[in-house]
């Protein structure tokens, strides 16, 4: 067949709108967890957004770092392991940063996940792409992350110290799985790669409207904490998906006891044995006893709620802890005589 060069002008110039709208709604994207570099969470997530178009690289953890939070382990050299990884993957005596064995991006940080984060933004976002990264997705975490736990969370902390560094970033946490899963035992029907498509269905759409409201993927300053309930197989993309408001109310809740051995999640997680004191967490299922004070949430419009009332909970977050207008005016109120 023979083209016309008026349409053979008309046909390149439609591909050259086409490869330059696909160009510009790439993403260069890192993805990390709290959960461990092997984790199969982050492993479908990446496989996800690289199909979407977009080029993303895995920095996590060796081990399961739940609850260490903000933690920094700052001026601590990051030496040779001294313990096998989470997935059994990455040696005893392996350097303490490198690349997953088998994976292709993956990289394994033998420390926080905050510190992982930062090894991503710091240096191998710069191996990669010659530039910082254009997003950061922590998680998604085994569980949900919702109101005050997440001050402890890992993933949470993962996603703030990126905002904190001025690269935007999306927390998510998941009802199901709810349980660790290596890489290597993920199958397509999997809940794992459902929990990464609505992900990327947000991500599409923050992209298609980049130009409303200040022209950025995010806002400066602020982050999604998105939480994705349970759900049956295949049905993970019907699910509503809602604004929500962080809250108190929590998918765990924190507290002490002096003997281990006699709390039943420490009991189901093998510590049955372990006479000794230690934090524990009360879990919907099991609460916390009735004596420790707790603060009630009943909003339905708090992430938690929403997520055991079957939606996706998307919370605006940000990255530092000043309150809002109305509580900073009552302590004006109240200091007004002494401070400025």
């Amino acid at each position: 067949m023979k083209l016309s060069i008026r349409t053979f002008t008309t046909f390149t110039l439609g591909l050259a709108i086409a490869f330059s709208a696909s160009t510009v709604s790439a993403l260069n994207i890192v993805v990390t967890n709290d959960d461990g570099a092997e984790a199969s969470t982050v492993i479908a997530m990446q496989q996800r957004l690289i199909a979407a178009g977009h080029s993303a690289i895995v920095c996590a953890s060796t081990q399961d770092k739940s609850g260490t939070g903000g933690q920094l382990d700052f001026l601590k050299p990051i030496t040779p392991m001294t313990a096998t990884s989470r997935a059994g993957f990455i040696k005893a005596g392996a350097p303490g940063v490198g690349l997953v064995p088998g994976l292709t991006d993956v990289y394994y940080v033998d420390s926080t996940p905050v510190a992982s984060a930062l090894y991503c933004l710091d240096v191998a976002s710069f191996k990669k792409w010659n530039a910082v990264a254009d997003l950061v997705v922590s998680g998604p975490n085994y569980g949900n992350n919702t109101g005050l736990i997440n001050n402890s969370s890992g993933t949470v902390n993962a996603g703030l110290i990126a905002l904190n560094r001025g690269v935007p970033a999306i927390v998510v946490s998941a009802a199901k799985p709810s349980s660790y899963k290596a890489f290597d035992k993920l199958v397509d029907a999997d809940p794992e790669y459902e929990v990464a498509d609505i992900i990327v269905k947000i991500l599409k759409e923050l992209i298609v409207q980049k130009s409303v409201a200040g022209g950025a993927l995010l806002p400066p300053g602020v982050a999604l904490n998105v939480n994705t309930p349970a759900f049956d197989t295949g049905k993970a993309n019907a699910l509503p998906l809602k604004f929500t408001q962080v809250g108190v109310a929590a998918s765990a809740v924190p507290f002490f006891v002096e003997d281990l051995s006699t709390d039943p999640v420490a009991v189901g997680y093998g510590l049955g044995a372990v006479k000794f004191p230690g934090i524990t967490l009360g879990l919907p299922t099991t609460g916390v006893p009735a004596k420790l004070s707790s603060i009630k949430d009943t909003d339905p419009n708090s992430e938690q709620n929403a997520v055991l009332a079957g939606s996706v909970a998307i919370s605006v977050i940000k990255g530092n802890h000043q309150a809002g207008r109305a509580a900073e005016s009552a302590l004006r109120l109240k200091l007004q005589n002494i401070a400025k």
